[in-house]
């Protein structure tokens, strides 16, 4: 009786050894699962903000692009509507200005 205890004990130890794996390897699996999913929908929602960001990105350069380009053919009122910036006197076409004047002292 003692034999078949001792041997039905080592059968128990084994089984319970087996389950202990089989249960490793469903958990490794379920991890796999739910890891991955996270990962895809993490990924998906930074694929969106990253295309809201460039797009925005773009829009804001083409506008630029359009605003220099309006400037340069005098269609843009930047010199009256200079928003935090410096504003600056739109030049007159038709009038030449000497940066350097001749002073009328002489000494």
């Amino acid at each position: 009786m003692i034999r078949e205890a001792h041997a039905a004990t080592k059968d128990l130890r084994a089984a319970v050894r087996e389950a202990k794996r089989e249960m490793q390897d469903l958990a490794r699996a379920e991890v796999g699962v739910r890891l991955q999913g996270e990962v895809s929908r993490q990924l998906t929602e930074l694929d969106e903000r990253t295309r809201a960001a460039v797009s925005s990105a773009t829009q804001k350069v083409i506008a630029e692009f359009d605003r220099f380009g309006e400037t340069l053919l005098g269609k843009e009122t930047y010199w009256q509507t200079a928003s935090g910036r410096r504003s600056i006197a739109r030049p007159d076409p038709n009038v030449v200005t000497l940066d350097d004047q001749p002073s009328d002292d002489k000494s």
